[in-house]
């Protein structure tokens, strides 16, 4: 009996492949850099350390650390952040950063309803297919529904039936 299947399959993926070009880059493309003085003894045959170090930088500044004393280290460490950058003066920070919240709003509305028909049953809760459109588990359920129970009143975002008001922390 013969198989020509088994060989059929080996020829094939044989023939279907092709050779990878070869692309030898001998040089990274150098890095844009806008100062001149760098621009003119920056060399592009060279790695960026052998670069830095011409230039009278140093790449790894940790090994400059570890050899430095301790009177040293506590000099530099001293240095608050004030002087360091340059931070502007100003008290008033922007309002409109949001924060974000323990649950969001579509999670509230979502547990306020799963609360207000099954209280704190949550293997109930995870069982409607309805009101649990998600098919949250009940392990999930619950650490929602504890995010939920330990929201204060700025936080809440949807409005609260009487039977959930009573499950709440801040009630």
């Amino acid at each position: 009996m013969v198989k020509h299947g088994r060989n059929k399959k080996r020829r094939a993926g044989r023939i279907g492949r092709t050779k990878l070009k070869n692309r030898n880059f001998r040089f990274f493309k150098p890095p844009q850099i806008t100062d001149l003085v760098v621009k003119e003894s920056w060399n592009p045959k060279r790695s960026a350390a052998e670069n830095m170090a011409a230039l009278g930088l140093s790449t790894n500044n940790t090994r400059s650390l570890s050899n430095s004393t301790t009177a040293e280290l506590a000099a530099i460490t001293s240095n608050k952040a004030v002087e360091l950058y340059d931070i502007p003066d100003s008290d008033n920070i922007p309002k409109s950063t949001l924060r974000m919240l323990p649950v969001s709003i579509e999670n509230q509305g979502y547990m306020v309803k799963l609360f207000a028909k099954y209280g704190s049953d949550y293997k109930k809760m995870s069982m409607d297919i309805k009101l649990n459109n998600m098919q949250h588990t009940e392990k999930q359920l619950q650490k929602i529904g504890a995010r939920f129970l330990l929201l204060n009143e700025n936080q809440l975002r949807s409005e609260l039936p009487d039977s959930v008001k009573a499950l709440m922390a801040f009630c």
